[in-house]
Order: C-alpha cells, then sequence, then structure tokens
C-alpha cells in the first residue's frame, strides 16, 4: 500500500519559498501556453498562405516549448528528488535569454501596431481588427513570461546565496565558545586536576617495575609474622605493684 510519508521521507527537504516559487512558476506555464497556442495559430496560417515565418515567431514559439518543456522536468524534481539552486539557475538563465531576445525583438516590429487602437479607423475590416488584438496579447504574455522568468531566475540566486550562508560557520567561534555558567562539567573536562597539581600522580620516567615499599606504620606486615597488629617488646614488663594496708609492697 503506498504510504505518503515514505514518499515524502526519501525527498529532499526544498529551501524555495512556497508561494513566490508556484506563483513564477504558473506565471511562466501561463505565458508559455498562450504564446505558444498564438504562434501555433499564426505559423499554421503563413505555411498554409506560402509565407516565410518571420525569426521573431520561430523564437517565441522556441521559448514557449522549452519554457512548458523545463518547468515539466524541474517540477518532477522538486516533488520526488529535490530541486536544487544550481539546476535550476541554469535552466532559467537559458530560458530568460530566450525570452529577452524574442520579446525585444517582437516589440521593435510590432511598435506601429501596439500604438494604434484596434478598431475600424485603423484596420477597416473585422479581420484587422481580430489581428491587432492579437498581437497586443501576444505582446502583453510575452512580457509575462519574460518578466516571470527573470523573476524565477532572481529567486534562485536568492536561494542559492541563503544554502552558502547557511552552510558557513568558522571553527575558531566553536572553540572559544564560552561555557554557561551552572552547567554540569564532564569527566573529562580541562579545568581537572593535572599533573603535579596533586590530583593525579606524576608519570615515572622509567617503566620499570618497582616493588611495593613497606609500611613504616604500626600496620606494617612483616615476612614470617601474622598479620595485623604488632604487639610491640616489653608490652607487659612492668612491675605489679599493691597495696597492703598503709605500705607498699613490690614484686
Amino acid at each position: 500500500m503506498f504510504q505518503p510519508s515514505s514518499r515524502r521521507a526519501k525527498t529532499a527537504p526544498s529551501h524555495y519559498p512556497r508561494v513566490p516559487f508556484h506563483l513564477l512558476r504558473f506565471g511562466q506555464l501561463l505565458a508559455s501556453l498562450i504564446v505558444g497556442g498564438i504562434m501555433s495559430f499564426f505559423m499554421w496560417h503563413l505555411t498554409h498562405d506560402h509565407w516565410q515565418t518571420p525569426w521573431t515567431f520561430i523564437l517565441l514559439m522556441a521559448s514557449s516549448l522549452f519554457s512548458v518543456a523545463a518547468l515539466a522536468v524541474t517540477i518532477v524534481l522538486h516533488c520526488f528528488v529535490g530541486l536544487k539552486p544550481d539546476f535550476n539557475i541554469a535552466v532559467n538563465g537559458f530560458l530568460s535569454v530566450l525570452w529577452v531576445v524574442s520579446w525585444s525583438l517582437l516589440t521593435w516590429y510590432m511598435s506601429p501596431t501596439l500604438s494604434h487602437y484596434c478598431d475600424v479607423e485603423h484596420w477597416q475590416e473585422d479581420a484587422g481588427i481580430m489581428v491587432c488584438r492579437i498581437y497586443k496579447a501576444l505582446f502583453t504574455f510575452a512580457f509575462l513570461g519574460t518578466v516571470s522568468t527573470l523573476a524565477a531566475l532572481c529567486l534562485d540566486f536568492y536561494v542559492r546565496r541563503k544554502n552558502n550562508k547557511r552552510g558557513m560557520y568558522r571553527l575558531h567561534d566553536l572553540d572559544t565558545k564560552p561555557q554557561e555558567s551552572g552547567a554540569p562539567r564532564g569527566p573529562f573536562t580541562d579545568d581537572g586536576p593535572s599533573y603535579g597539581s596533586g590530583g593525579i600522580a606524576e608519570p615515572r620516567d622509567s617503566d620499570a617495575w618497582e616493588a611495593p615499599r613497606p609500611s613504616m606504620g604500626p600496620y606494617s606486615e612483616q615476612s614470617g609474622q601474622r598479620h595485623g597488629y604488632a604487639v610491640p617488646e616489653g608490652q607487659f614488663d612492668y612491675d605489679d605493684t599493691r597495696y597492703y594496708g598503709g605500705h607498699e609492697e613490690r614484686r
């Protein structure tokens, strides 16, 4: 049985902010679909009437197709593997070049059409008015595709910079970190007794085995005698003094 939690556990966490990430991708997808549909309509009529397709239309068609393909690939990576900013920077960088060049050429060649109203006075028939409106819609959504792709590229650089800043650290900050007051001290702290301070015995210069020295106290152990307290000699050599009716008798 498929469990969504197991799939999420295998997916790398994404550092992209959810709302800007998906909002920009929606703008790219919407612009690509509409521009691609308009370009398909124009290119079909031009081919049917044996007219040559302008380079501006070819670039716009390529921008829309590559954008749809890139969005499909990156959303799969984002959901199942994890989208890396470096890879997305390369993808959006290539798409940004296509959108900027194609939109600039479209603006250059359509400037007279964009400056006029789509009415009978300028186009004189319904077919011309429809073409004028389609051209203006094409300009609008090509501009949306350009802006959304550039904004997505800026978001990729922001996420990459944030990840690199989060991964940087300095080792001397860890070495000079002050110890909190009142914290429990471990058994191997640096502030404990060291050699020569009385807490730990000094190491010997030689590794040779040294016989234990005999004790000088009253509890000394001597070979051939019982262990325990040694009774000093002459312990019971003393005079017995008794009292006999007012005079003292000594034995």
